[in-house]
């Protein structure tokens, strides 16, 4: 089993809208992937660090969701930093879907890391 985190603008699970960029996305979908790379359950949990966070935060609240994999359309550096030292993969460059991410991303459509090139 897989736990896949993917940063939506909206509470509607695998329906909803990828957000582009990680820390200030609204919502977290939580995807439980089977061996076979089928979605078994999904969770929806509220960013309560989408107004303002320190560096650090989001990425433990990620870790303490237990998840595998973080998928979002862009992220930081130090987000990344923070991920690597948690033993989670991170992946950018999101579809507009929650969904059509997740699928291309099992299909293997969706690889790789882009930094941001921004500060917060």
């Amino acid at each position: 089993m897989k736990k896949i985190v993917l940063t939506a603008n909206d509470d509607r699970g695998l329906d909803g809208e990828m957000a582009m960029h990680f820390g200030h996305c609204s919502h977290f979908v939580l995807a439980h992937v089977d061996a076979d790379n089928r979605v078994t359950a999904t969770e929806v949990h509220p960013n309560p660090y989408a107004e303002r966070h320190e560096p650090g935060q989001i990425p433990r609240f990620i870790h303490s969701l237990g998840a595998d994999v973080v998928v979002a359309g862009g992220m930081g550096g130090k987000a990344i930093e923070f991920f690597r030292q948690f033993g989670i993969q991170v992946t950018t460059g999101a579809r507009s879907g929650v969904a059509e991410t997740l699928d291309a991303y099992l299909a293997g459509d969706v690889t790789g890391l882009a930094e941001c090139d921004h500060a917060h």
